[in-house]
């Protein structure tokens, strides 16, 4: 329990709030591909869309 609640402020505290830039990652596209998000701002805004229940 106490670990639980450890991890929920750890999470808490490195949320991006409303109006924040996002941090830089880098991430695998569907089709394999790395891409960063400095690259993908390039193109206009970002929208990150997380799918939950895929395999």
């Amino acid at each position: 329990m106490i670990f639980h609640e450890l991890l929920v402020s750890i999470v808490a505290l490195s949320a991006v709030a409303v109006g924040m830039a996002a941090p830089e990652f880098e991430a695998v596209t569907h089709d394999g591909r790395k891409v960063t998000l400095s690259e993908l701002r390039q193109q206009g805004p970002v929208m990150l869309v997380f799918l939950r229940g895929f395999s």
